[in-house]
């Protein structure tokens, strides 16, 4: 049943909990049970999808392989390099579930694909393999041709963006042989392992895997004479320094994607893009939460019980006329309006805190003239 989903069978989606899934399928077993449909071989047939369906899903282990196996497809087009075409699913739809008239037991395909000593080792193989393919982001990038690397930056350019210089290692044409990686009179000859195509098929049961050809590295053709500058590979190393645009209100951890000018990249994909991680300096004074901004402002006790206007600096070097209320309690937040960053999404707010300095900070005048007002209520 390769061109089966085992969610479409059960009508549940992939993110469907396991307990709402037990519940579909016993839903589901309770009307096509063999012994409520005497004689439909119809509901025979489909009592045993839903029961072969629901003993993989059922399963967290099973369910992730199954998983895994979904997102690569079941058959056509090979998928990620996969070609499920060939392989005799029926062998295992045949023995189903229907041995047990009472719930259905027995194996199925998956408990064949997953279970000790059945092929398990295979499938568990091909995703360790998978898995070790995506974590192996080296030889992703240089497939791709893609060059990341990382920039930090001021927080005032990051609030108000503008440019700021990168340095860059990157791929460059060998000068000595023209990109081609043949040395003065050579003859390259096409690969006769890959027949030029740059990569090898490779079978493992009835998986056919896609990998690079190992004796022309990718390249398709066969060089007798390498170019002693870049050996053989038509690229040396070049520095680049670039001129990027950080955009206004970019945050940490952001990712700029400069078009064609990473690392040459397969023969098809041509040359990468530059993928610039962002990572932006703390500020002294303001700290930001999404596109809004906080900061402390430090104010004596006898402004805080009279009231008073004070400055507060703002992100953009503004200093803007704060009112502070008679009688205002240490670590009171004020919000001013519309004066936080701005970006894509709007722009945020500014948070102001009050930290009333403590009476030890003044001189004994001072707390008399504090101990007096509270005792009067006027100074």
């Amino acid at each position: 049943m390769p061109n089966k989903d085992y969610y479409e069978i059960l009508g549940v989606s992939d993110t469907t909990s396991q307990d709402e899934i037990k519940k579909v399928y016993r839903d589901l077993a309770k009307k096509y049970h063999p012994d409520a449909n005497k004689g439909d071989k119809q509901a025979e047939s489909r009592f045993k999808e839903i029961s072969e369906a629901y003993h993989v899903l059922r399963d967290p282990e099973k369910r992730k392989k199954y998983d895994q196996m979904r997102k690569y497809g079941f058959s056509g087009g090979q998928p990620g390099g996969f070609d499920f075409q060939g392989f005799d699913f029926g062998q295992f739809s045949q023995q189903g579930y229907g041995g047990r008239r009472s719930g259905g037991g027995g194996g199925s395909i998956f408990d064949e694909l997953f279970g000790v000593g059945g092929m398990g080792h295979i499938f568990g193989d091909m995703f360790d393999q998978g898995t070790r393919t995506r974590r192996d982001s080296s030889r992703a990038q240089q497939q791709s041709g893609d060059l990341h690397t990382e920039l930090t930056i001021p927080f005032s350019l990051a609030v108000s963006g503008g440019k700021q210089t990168v340095s860059i290692t990157v791929d460059g044409k060998c000068d000595s042989c023209n990109g081609s990686g043949a040395a003065k009179g050579a003859n390259p000859q096409t690969c006769h392992q890959c027949n030029g195509r740059g990569t090898i098929s490779m079978s493992q049961g009835f998986f056919a895997v896609n990998r690079t050809c190992p004796r022309c590295m990718g390249r398709g053709i066969i060089i007798d004479k390498p170019c002693k500058v870049c050996n053989g590979t038509g690229d040396v190393k070049k520095t680049k320094r670039l001129s990027v645009s950080i955009p206004k209100g970019v945050e940490n951890g952001a990712l700029l994607r400069l078009k064609g000018m990473g690392n040459n990249g397969s023969k098809k994909r041509g040359r990468g893009d530059l993928i610039i991680k962002i990572f932006v300096s703390p500020h002294r004074f303001f700290k930001r939460k999404g596109d809004d901004v906080y900061c402390e402002i430090p104010l004596d006790i006898i402004k805080a019980i009279k009231g008073a206007k004070i400055r507060v600096k703002t992100v953009y070097n503004k200093k803007v006329e704060l009112t502070i209320p008679p009688k205002t309690k240490d670590g009171r937040t004020f919000r001013m309006k519309g004066l936080g960053i701005s970006s894509k999404r709007g722009t945020g707010d500014q948070y102001v805190t009050i930290n009333v300095l403590s009476r030890n900070n003044f001189t004994e005048e001072e707390q008399k003239i504090i101990e007096e007002f509270e005792n009067n209520g006027k100074m």
